[in-house]
């Protein structure tokens, strides 16, 4: 079976809505986690090529480390593959207990109550549908060696989601869930973070 590229330790496997309101959340959520030292991997980089879509997904998630599962648009009207890959999670956690890592997110508090009642028990992260909010949440999740780590990846986020803006109207693309486009915003988001010494540059070679 052809394999997806394998991911390194700090790989975090992202699980979040594909539509036009959430696009400010998302350039927030994989820029954080590139400035918190994180490499971010989602379904956009999994083709389906003829050996079975779910299984590469499930391959992909396996070798991250963590999953990050935003369940803010589950509701009505239902999308069940954001709950599904949760649940692929879960079976990953459940497996390695001490080596794997899910966390979920959510707009609002003690929604996830009501729409995934096996879950309960289990504190989403709130952000309240903010950028704001997102960012709080992965600095609660993600330990930061920055000073000053709110105001500074504020800073570096609004600069990321600016420059993405302007490279879909270069492109004339209506949607960034495209996978150049995640491509790209990794890329921005590690350049950003080299210039703002949120991490290392990589070597060469």
């Amino acid at each position: 079976m052809s394999r997806v590229a394998v991911p390194g330790a700090n790989s975090v496997f992202v699980n979040a809505p594909f539509d036009k309101s959430y696009e400010p959340l998302f350039i927030t959520l994989v820029g954080a986690l590139v400035f918190l030292g994180q490499e971010p991997h989602c379904v956009l980089e999994v083709r389906e090529r003829g050996d079975g879509r779910l299984a590469r997904i499930f391959e992909l998630m396996r070798a991250c480390r963590i999953s990050i599962h935003d369940l803010s648009r589950v509701g009505t009207p239902a999308r069940f593959n954001m709950p599904f890959e949760l649940g692929l999670a879960c079976a990953l956690k459940l497996g390695a207990p001490a080596s794997y890592e899910v966390v979920v997110l959510d707009a609002r508090s003690y929604k996830l109550d009501r729409t995934l009642s096996d879950y309960k028990g289990r504190d989403p992260l709130i952000h309240n549908g903010t950028c704001e909010g997102m960012l709080a949440c992965l600095l609660d999740t993600f330990a930061s060696n920055t000073p000053e780590g709110v105001k500074e990846f504020r800073i570096a986020t609004r600069a990321l989601r600016k420059s993405v803006q302007l490279v879909k109207q270069s492109m004339r693309v209506n949607s960034l869930f495209r996978p150049a486009l995640f491509r790209m915003v990794v890329a921005a988001a590690s350049n950003i973070a080299i210039e703002r010494g949120f991490i290392k540059p990589y070597p060469a070679g």
